[in-house]
Formats: structure tokens, C-alpha cells, sequence
């Protein structure tokens, strides 16, 4: 049917207003795509960044936001991405947005990472109101108010050791292998769970996804992504209309499910007047946390600081089983450690920062999958600002570009795209500290650095010592070890290993 014919159905007061509406709208949308252009057309960047999201939507629906994030390096330092975003993978302008004394506020952006409607230290656009939560908070995180974080993750390593050996290591008449991008998982919730409650959820000993939560946090992760970078698509989501089928507190499993049981947690908590208990949801409340903020900062918790430090854990290990020069050297660091001083089992923090080969891999591993690919974004100030001799209009948002600044070979060299945690040994200490200094960078800046960064340093400090000190590794897989997609933080399965005893 013709565009005429189904005109000549329609009765003509309804078919012209329909034409009105449709002319008023298409000049709508391209007034509103010329202004947007206008506004910032001296930043470089892809064509269709430059007047609408198609950009953005099309890297989260092919799920290739490192790919595509760190193809941007050839526009220069400042890119833009989106009618109003813009990135950047200068190290100097991170540090200035974000400092202790800057005037950008957080951009809506955050919002999408809500549950429940309930804001958390996450999601609190008001900087102000954020310090303010933020000073009672790391109370819990920095393990000074009778939070002992080492010893805590010392028993959840322990476990991780004890349950490999019962159930995954191989022997001569019993080949084995499993994925083990789904272990190093079930380990970093169990770790932040019995953190935050003082008692593993117990991922690990379900030997599966515990109420399915897993599967669902992978599904929702482009949805999530989506809602961040489109403010239309947030602003829909987040509708009366459609709020109700996000996950809640009373489903039976999923998401949902965790969140309601920490939640319980908190509640019980709370109605027994419990603050003694020496775990983060303990310390928020000897420091004034209502139940609301505590529940909504424990699963934050649970919802940042799990999949972020599994990706660096799976990562590494993978680029160490990917280099036999990287890893033999690391193996033999090891052994030589535990046979020239006494090292306890786990490893301690600061027996760990003695090796100067491991930091180096935690640091390399970092560099080459930073957690978070892009985004974060702040909001320029009204009267806008002058960037690397670019002027930037207030308003904008501007977040990072980690995945490109970590792959900058004026920071990190020619074969910065190479794993090579060497690169930090055979240098001077001055360009060592501006590589550490940069890599540092993915956990923030400033007021708004991550408050867990203490809990994945102390995780990172031991689990790899530990996971070589017992185990050998092969991949099973060589040419496909990991299915990786790539949002604003990414997603690993089936990373298919063999693991024996270590000889």
C-alpha cells in the first residue's frame, strides 16, 4: 500500500493532522540534530556521533565498546561520541575533572545504575550529598573500624584453593577441565559478600549459579549500558510504565533474588540493633547509615565490586596463560620467594607488594583489561572550559577513554598493545610511577575514586600468588579461550581451562 492510498483511507481532519504532526517532527528532529552538531562540531570523532547515538547503539548491540573506544585513539585526546558526550584518554584532564577541587559534577549517566529507585554512593548526582555518604562509608571499606578485609579475604581464598583440588584438578587418569571464568565469579561474590555480611552467600559451594543470578547480571548488562549512554532510553526505563519490570527485592530468583536477600540481611540487622558485627554493613551503621542507605549500599557493593574484580583476575590469568615468558617468570618468582623467606599461606598484602615481578603482572593485567572500558561522565561546568586548547561548552559530558589511555605508546611504549609486565622493570622510576600512576587510573580519581580499590588490591595481592603457588595451568581453548563482549565494563564466559598440581 501506497503512502496515498493509506491517506485515502484515513478521514481527512485525522490524515492532515497526522501530516502536521509528522512535518512538526521531522522538523523537530533536525533542528534538534543541528544544534546538537553545532554545539561541538571542532571535536573529532565518528560521523555519527556527531549528530545523533547511532554510534553508541551500535557498539553496545555488537557488544564491542573496547574495540571501538580504543579505534578512537586517531582522532586525538578528546573525542566526541554523542550529541553530548565526549571522551578522553589524557591521564592530566582525568585527574583535573575529577579532582578533590573540580566543579564538574557527576552527569546523569550514573542514574541508570540504580535499584529499587534508591540512590547509593553510585548513583548520587550531588556532590555534596555524595561526600557526605562517602566519608560514613569508607569507614566499612578501608578496614579501620573492626573490618579486618585481609582476613576475611584469606578465607575466602583458602576455600578457593581447597574447593580447585577437590573438584578441578586434573590427574594422569583423570582429565578434567571446566570454565574457569565461572569459578573466578562465584569467588569474587563470596569474597564481597562475606565482606559486606560477614558471611559468604555461598556461590562458590553451589557448584552452579546461585538463584541464576549470573545469567541474569549478563543479560541485563547491555540493556544497563544502553540505559547509561541514551538519556531517552533511561528516562523510558526508569517510566511508571515500565519500572515495574526491572528487578525487584521480591523475585524468586535473578538479580532480584540477591537483592532481596541482602536486603533481608539489612533488615534483620537493623530490627535486632546489630552494629557490632565486624563487616562493612556494621560499620555503615556505627557511623549514622539508615536501613534504606544500608541496603542500597550493600548491594552496590555486591553489584561493583564482584564483576569488576573477576574480570581483572580472569584477564590476567589469561594473558599469563597466553605468555610462557610472562608466566615461567612469575612461576619462578614464587618458588624462589617461598624458598629464600617464610611466607604464610595465603600470602600476606605486604609480603606480596615485596615481589616486584607480581606487581608488575597485577599492574599489566590492569593496563590491558581496565574494568571499566569508558564512560563515568562529568558534567563541564555552565561557563564551560578550555582542554587540551579545546574549548568545551558547559553542559557536555565527558568521561574516560581508560581502554585507549592504557594502550598510549607515549606512556607505556611501542608495543603498548603487548603484555608485558616487564615494561615496568626495565625503566626508570620516574616514567614507573607515571605508568603506575596512569594505570591507577582505573579505579578513579580523586572524590570520586572507587571506595573499594583497598578490597581488589588485597584480592589481587594473593589470589594470583596463590592460584600459581598450587596450580599449573593450560588452556583448552587457545584459539577461542575466552567469549568476551564489551560494553562499559565487559562480559567473559566460557574461559575453558586444565589445571593440575603445580610441580
Amino acid at each position: 500500500m501506497t503512502y496515498i492510498e493509506f491517506k485515502n483511507l484515513l478521514p481527512s481532519s485525522i490524515a492532515g493532522v497526522a501530516e502536521v504532526c509528522a512535518v512538526l517532527f521531522f522538523t523537530w528532529y533536525i533542528g534538534t540534530a543541528a544544534i546538537t552538531w553545532y554545539r561541538l562540531r571542532h571535536i573529532p570523532g565518528p560521523f555519527l556521533a556527531s549528530f545523533s547515538y547511532l554510534w553508541i547503539i551500535k557498539n553496545n548491540v555488537l557488544g564491542r565498546g573496547a574495540q571501538e573506544h580504543e579505534s578512537l585513539r586517531k582522532y586525538g585526546s578528546i573525542v566526541r561520541t554523542g550529541p553530548r558526550y565526549i571522551v578522553t584518554d589524557d591521564p592530566e584532564i582525568l585527574r583535573r575533572i575529577n579532582g578533590a577541587r573540580s566543579s564538574y559534577p557527576r552527569d546523569a549517566w550514573y542514574k541508570a545504575i540504580r535499584t529499587e529507585q534508591h540512590d547509593n554512593m553510585g548513583t548520587i548526582i550531588d556532590t555534596a550529598r555524595h561526600d557526605r555518604l562517602k566519608a560514613k562509608l569508607l569507614h566499612g571499606y578501608n578496614g579501620r573500624d573492626n573490618v579486618s578485609i585481609e582476613a576475611m579475604v584469606d578465607l575466602q581464598v583458602t576455600h578457593l584453593v581447597d574447593v580447585i583440588k577437590r573438584r578441578y584438578v586434573s590427574t594422569k587418569g583423570d582429565p578434567k577441565s571446566f570454565d574457569l571464568s565461572q569459578v573466578i565469579r562465584y569467588f569474587t561474590l563470596d569474597v564481597i559478600t562475606r565482606l559486606s555480611y560477614g558471611e559468604p552467600f555461598g556461590f562458590l559451594d553451589a557448584e552452579g549459579d546461585l538463584y541464576n543470578y549470573t545469567n541474569s547480571v549478563d543479560r541485563l548488562i547491555m540493556a544497563l549500558s544502553l540505559a547509561t549512554d541514551l538519556p531517552m532510553l533511561r528516562w523510558i526505563i526508569f517510566s511508571p510504565l515500565l519500572i515495574g519490570f526491572l528487578p525487584k527485592s521480591t523475585d524468586d530468583n535473578g538479580l532480584g533474588k540477591v537483592l532481596g536477600t541482602a536486603k533481608n540481611i539489612v533488615k534483620e540487622r537493623f530490627e535486632k540493633e546489630n552494629s557490632e558485627s565486624p563487616d562493612m554493613i556494621g560499620a555503615f551503621m556505627r557511623h549514622g547509615i539508615t536501613q534504606p542507605e544500608a541496603a542500597a549500599e550493600g548491594f552496590l557493593t555486591i553489584l561493583a565490586g564482584s564483576d569488576t574484580t573477576a574480570v581483572a583476575i580472569r584477564s590476567t590469568l589469561l594473558y599469563l596463560m597466553s605468555t610462557p615468558t610472562v608466566y615461567h617468570r612469575l612461576k619462578n618468582e614464587i618458588r624462589e620467594a617461598i624458598h629464600s623467606q617464610p611466607i604464610s599461606t595465603p600470602i600476606t598484602v605486604e609480603q606480596a607488594r615485596k615481589l616486584p615481578y607480581l606487581q608488575a603482572v597485577i599492574h599489566e593485567g590492569f593496563r590491558m583489561r581496565p574494568p571499566a572500558v569508558y564512560g563515568h561522565y562529568k558534567v563541564v561546568p555552565p561557563e564551560g572550559d578550555t582542554l587540551n586548547g579545546l574549548h568545551i561548552p558547559g553542559g557536555t559530558a565527558i568521561g574516560h577513554n581508560s581502554i585507549a589511555m592504557m594502550r598510549s605508546q607515549k606512556i607505556f611504549g611501542s608495543d603498548a598493545d603487548s603484555f608485558r609486565p616487564e615494561r615496568l622493570l626495565e625503566c626508570s622510576e620516574e616514567k614507573k610511577y607515571e605508568m603506575e600512576r596512569t594505570i591507577d587510573l582505573v579505579f578513579g580519581f580523586g572524590r570520586w575514586m572507587c571506595a573499594g580499590k583497598m578490597v581488589a588490591q588485597v584480592e589481587l595481592n594473593k589470589i594470583y600468588f596463590e592460584l600459581m603457588r598450587n596450580f599449573d595451568f593450560q588452556l583448552i581453548y587457545p584459539a577461542k579461550a575466552v567469549d568476551e563482549m564489551s560494553y562499559f565494563v565487559y562480559v567473559q564466559k566460557n574461559m575453558f581451562v586444565k589445571i593440575t598440581a603445580s610441580v
